[in-house]
């Protein structure tokens, strides 16, 4: 009966290891992404710099965190105009419906 057990467990953990969303949990529980994740809710998009300032938080470090959140598809990005005065060329983020989701599933977790 043990073996089954531990037999069982293995296949759980590697159904695990193989779920791209405990992969995406984990990329998005970064307390810096979960910010920017729980601030993307709050704003239709965004922009580094503006995430960055929001946050007081380096724009390089932001973007850094935004390329790890994009690959895992939790947001998205194309560029637009900013809304300046004289508007300037930029990347807008904004969050996805799975970054939605996964967040909602992280807060739920640490209720």
């Amino acid at each position: 009966m043990g073996h089954n057990v531990a037999k069982t467990e293995l296949i759980f953990i590697e159904e695990l290891h193989n779920n791209p969303d405990v992969e995406r949990i984990h990329i998005a529980s970064q307390p810096t992404r979960l910010r920017i994740l729980h601030l993307l809710t709050d704003k239709s998009r965004m922009y580094a710099t503006q995430i960055g300032e929001t946050l007081s938080i380096d724009r390089k470090i932001i973007t850094f965190h935004l390329n790890a959140l994009e690959e895992a598809e939790l947001v998205t990005s194309k560029y637009g105009l900013s809304e300046d005065k004289r508007p300037v060329a930029v990347k807008y983020y904004e969050l996805t419906s799975k970054g939605k989701e996964i967040l909602e599933r992280i807060l739920q977790m640490i209720k």
